[in-house]
């Protein structure tokens, strides 16, 4: 039903839009829960250009909601559309930011100027948090970006004007070294639900390297993992 709505939703707009539409909508994104698994694994994978991620969550640390078990991931690389600005970037995704998150990311002449880099940082943390929340509650592109607000500068997060009691939002930041010695800039939100007794006023959480983020090329990813898979 969703893929048919965003079908119909496509052929509304204009091909140009289409085309940047498209590469932030990826049907294989989603959340998946194990439920022959005793104690329960649930986890998000998600990916972007040449990066795939997975957070997971199990044991006394999984909340009891299945199947998305309040567990949401996002990651996107830092690049503008070719033949696109900044200013008409962001219009494309208006209506689902808020009148604050525009004026973070478009801010008055008299606050000064951002760098392009800052402005497509801001731009992707504000995302990806709209991604990582709504994939945490298992309902994806069926809610409303727009309820969701993230002031990326104090780094809180409201959902319809109120601080959400009791989830946790972890931000990171992480390089991709591809051929030719290129490197590509990512940023990533996760959510994760942590019960009522939360404080109220958590803020969004900087994790420049934390140490639960690992990180693998594929060659080695996919080694360690025959390797598990041989030892199971």
């Amino acid at each position: 039903m969703i893929l048919q709505l965003y079908q119909r939703a496509l052929n509304l707009v204009d091909v140009e839009s289409q085309v940047h539409l498209k590469k932030y909508y990826h049907r294989i994104d989603s959340v998946h829960f194990t439920s022959v698994i005793e104690p329960p694994i649930g986890f998000n994978i998600t990916h972007d250009n040449g990066v795939v991620a997975m957070a997971y969550s199990t044991g006394q640390d999984l909340y009891p909601d299945p199947p998305a078990y309040r567990v949401g991931l996002d990651i996107m690389r830092l690049q503008l559309p070719k033949r696109d600005t900044f200013p008409g970037f962001v219009e494309i995704f208006g209506e689902q930011l808020t009148a604050l998150e525009n004026s973070i990311l478009l801010p008055p002449t008299s606050a000064g100027s951002l760098s392009l880099h800052e402005q497509l940082r801001r731009f992707y943390l504000i995302w990806t948090l709209k991604e990582a929340y709504t994939k945490a509650l298992g309902l994806g592109m069926g809610f409303d970006f727009s309820r969701i607000e993230y002031d990326v500068p104090n780094d809180v997060v409201r959902i319809d004007g109120v601080v959400p009691r009791g989830w946790k939002f972890d931000r990171f930041e992480l390089q991709n070294e591809v051929k030719g010695g290129q490197v590509e800039d990512y940023v990533g939100v996760v959510a994760r639900y942590v019960g009522e007794g939360a404080s109220e006023e958590r803020k969004v959480i900087p994790s420049p390297k934390p140490e639960w983020l690992k990180v693998y090329d594929a060659a080695r990813f996919l080694e360690m993992s025959i390797e598990k898979l041989g030892c199971s």
